[in-house]
């Protein structure tokens, strides 16, 4: 827990966690001239109301680079240290935790590092390699961690800025390159298990003056005594973290990273060497992906991944709104899940008329996040408040709800599945959803209506899926296949939407553009035409 200060009434009491949404920053009214990219979140009217945001623009920067050891008796924390190697870890311990920011490969047999920066330039089809480190800009957050190969922990850096001369932005040419592995393991005669790779890439200037420095809670007095879920079927406790100042995306005490905006006519691209965690599904903010995933070697297990896309503009859902003004359903759900990663009073179970909490999502979307946002979209007029540029994704590990025979035919791939890239303010989360009846993928996604001007939305939905696994679905043979893209409205109303539909390198790469909210279903039916019977002689 941590309190932000006084305000003219009380409190705003704040607590994080790394498994879930970022916590949005207390901040003075917008400024005009604020680019979408810098917004913050505003205090309420009073106690009373209940807010809702929409927003993962920096949910992947909110960390750098940690290892901690934690000890247990009856469940119960007994002991946690933080860790620059696992030397200076202790030998026995029930659980260890690490967020490594991947460093730049310093050799070719180095794994689970970055490979290659890279960024085209749309008008001329230059494609940039050249990029410049500058460690020198970041060295003050001291966070380097040592890894060990044997036990797959990579190396971790300080949060990588470099700088891409031909690929200037409004501020300059540098740019975070943040790309986090989460692992853990229960013993220290296991290895390090992957749970999840994020990778995003911003334009930032650096300011110097004092700013909050935020990142994770490594005091090992905020965890002892707490109760340690390291069972069979549960992670080691995640760490907490402290508040970045709401004009950074990531900060010490004396430098903030200050994001701003892509550059227009620019994709940006990376490739990871990496020995696990793409074999299964991808998603994120991109457009326009080009996708290729191959074995570094024939005798090495590492994989070299290589994305290249378009930023994408998404959506910022944002506002406050009187608890009275609420309809009753939501009201009634607010009552129960008091919930929400930022709350105004004196207890966060207090009667709502004597608090007010931001409720929202940031990095994990379901179809009850769906059916949340569309109920708040008549109070916030159906419109966003901002549209920050992303480039970002992630690993995704086929959850429970997925139909089973879309399940049992990613699980015997090798390689990617497949990989989801929408500008939609949320979505499901998960892989598409097989449609026995129809035969069709299926996938939600929801928006306001409108842009922050007054325009309609437009949207933007790339599917990239395994031709093996696209097969396998369907039962095809190896002989060519297509597909048909469909936006079905909430009515059951179809609309009309640029679509592409290709195959290279192993991959169907099917797109959508153009389309509007606020809840369409995507529907990709894919085909194979019956090969032809050879003509009878005679």
């Amino acid at each position: 827990m941590r309190i932000l200060g006084k305000t003219r009434l009380t409190p705003f009491v704040i607590a994080l966690s790394l498994i879930f949404s970022i916590v949005p920053n207390l901040a003075p009214a917008q400024a005009k001239n604020v680019i979408d990219e810098q917004f913050q979140v505003q205090s309420p009217g009073g106690p009373g109301y209940t807010g809702y945001l929409v927003n993962n623009t920096r949910s992947l920067v909110r960390f750098y680079s940690f290892l901690a050891t934690f000890k247990a008796d009856n469940q119960k924390i007994v002991g946690m240290k933080p860790c620059k190697s696992l030397e200076e870890c202790p030998k026995e311990f029930s659980g260890q935790v690490a967020d490594i920011n991947l460093t730049l490969c310093s050799n070719a047999k180095e794994e689970n590092c970055i490979r290659g920066i890279r960024a085209t330039n749309l008008q001329t089809k230059k494609v940039i390699t050249k990029f410049v480190p500058r460690p020198e800009l970041t060295q003050e957050f001291n966070a380097r961690i040592k890894g060990s190969p044997e036990v797959d922990l990579p190396n971790g850096g300080n949060p990588l800025v470099v700088s891409i001369a031909e690929a200037p932005h409004a501020g300059g040419d540098l740019y975070l390159i943040k790309s986090d592995y989460y692992a853990k393991r229960k013993s220290p005669n296991e290895k390090f298990k992957l749970d999840l790779i994020t990778n995003a890439i911003y334009p930032i200037t650096i300011e110097n003056g004092q700013f909050e420095g935020g990142g994770p809670n490594l005091d090992p007095r905020t965890y002892v005594g707490q109760r340690f879920s390291g069972g069979d079927n549960n992670p080691p406790p995640y760490l907490n973290g402290f508040i970045t100042d709401p004009r950074c995306l990531m900060a010490t005490r004396n430098i903030c990273l200050v994001p701003q905006a892509f550059p227009e006519n620019f994709s940006f691209g990376i490739t990871l060497r990496a020995n696990q965690g793409f074999t299964s599904w991808l998603y994120g903010r991109l457009a326009n992906p080009v996708v290729t995933v191959s074995k570094a070697k024939v005798d090495e297990k590492a994989m070299l991944v290589n994305i290249d896309a378009e930023p994408v503009k998404v959506p910022l859902v944002y506002g406050w709104a009187k608890n009275s003004e609420l309809p009753a359903q939501l009201l009634a759900n607010y009552e129960k899940d008091r919930g929400g990663g930022l709350y105004f009073g004196e207890s966060r179970g207090a009667p709502l008329d004597s608090v007010s909490i931001l409720k929202g999502h940031s990095n994990k979307y379901d179809d009850l996040g769906i059916e949340e946002m569309l109920a708040w979209m008549p109070l916030l007029g159906d419109k966003a408040v901002a549209m920050p540029s992303q480039w970002s994704f992630q690993t995704l590990v086929l959850g429970s709800d997925t139909a089973a025979k879309l399940s049992k035919c990613t699980s015997t791939s090798a390689s990617l599945s497949g990989l989801i890239f929408t500008n939609a303010s949320v979505f499901s989360s998960g892989a598409p959803t097989f449609d026995a009846n129809s035969g069709s993928l299926d996938y939600k996604v929801a928006a306001p209506h409108l842009k922050p001007n007054g325009d309609l939305m437009a949207g933007t939905y790339d599917l990239v899926l395994s031709s093996t696994v696209a097969r396998c679905i369907y039962g095809f043979t190896k002989a060519p296949i297509g597909a048909k893209i469909s936006i079905t409205n909430a009515d059951g109303t179809n609309q009309v939407a640029t679509t592409i539909i290709s195959e290279k390198d192993g991959f169907f790469r099917m797109g959508a553009y153009g389309f509007g909210f606020s809840s369409p279903t995507i529907k990709i039916k894919i085909t194979q035409a019956k090969a032809a019977l050879p003509k009878k002689k005679g």
